[in-house]
């Protein structure tokens, strides 16, 4: 507030060209801060805008975006085209796409080599928890065979990577009776899907041929050593993808 009463915020202060002098009466002396206008900001409290997917909470003005970072109703989105899926959580996320859209799922451990069946379509890997989910889907490029990708649903898709909280999925394929054998590592996307799958360019992928029945696939967290290094995990074990389909509601299965 200048030395007439003229009052501005903070952020249009720091663009003003003349710091000094008042934006509107020109008085010099620049401006001093108003601790009543301060408490009178502080009391309003704005509501989440995640709201309409359960949160109840309402913080002051300038915490919006702090709070937005860590809400965990934080909403992530259905990718089939036309879907009527408003958003929620990556729970509800897997009900809908197991009982819904009747995808195939399978719990996931990490750091442990699961086999899926190698058909067009998509598959949800997902932790006790139900968060973060991992979609492995499957696309048929004729006459080469088939494009294997994975990505993660994080409703934090946009703050995973500064909280640490990153994946790297190895995917691979073998033919004992060929004698062959072909991989592929990279770190998983993490994506609420708002604007459905992205481009497949956008994440490492793994093409096999049209013979194939099956490939592995893992998931590994992503750690690092005291210098920052990332330490290097192999696959523990192996075990069987056992297929769930749900078909009335994910407590009947």
């Amino acid at each position: 507030m200048c030395a007439v009463g003229h009052v501005i915020c903070s952020s249009c202060h720091s663009n003003l060209p003349n710091k000094d002098k008042c934006h509107t009466c020109s008085h010099t002396g620049g401006y001093h801060r108003c601790n009543a206008l301060d408490k009178i900001l502080e009391s309003f409290h704005v509501p989440c805008a995640n709201a309409a997917y359960g949160c109840t909470t309402k913080t002051h003005y300038h915490r919006v975006e702090e709070h937005h970072k860590s809400c965990p109703h934080a909403p992530c989105f259905c990718p089939e085209p036309g879907c009527g899926f408003n958003g929620g959580s990556t729970i509800k996320l897997l009900d809908h796409l197991t009982s819904g859209h009747m995808w195939p799922s399978t719990e996931l451990e990490y750091n442990v080599k699961l086999t899926l069946q190698a058909k067009a379509g998509a598959h949800v890997l997902h932790s006790r928890d139900g968060s973060p989910l991992f979609l492995v889907k499957f696309t048929p490029v004729p006459p080469y065979g088939i494009a294997a990708s994975a990505l993660c649903v994080d409703p934090d898709a946009a703050t995973a990577t500064e909280k640490g909280r990153k994946f790297r999925c190895h995917l691979g394929s073998s033919n004992v009776d060929m004698d062959w054998q072909q991989s592929s590592c990279f770190q998983v996307r993490s994506t609420t899907l708002s604007n459905g799958w992205p481009p497949a360019e956008d994440g490492g992928s793994l093409y096999v041929a049209p013979s194939t029945e099956s490939i592995t696939v893992s998931i590994t967290k992503i750690m690092r050593d005291m210098r920052g290094n990332e330490i290097q995990l192999t696959p523990i074990r192996m075990r069987q993808s056992t297929l769930r389909q749900c078909f009335q509601s994910r407590g009947s299965c």
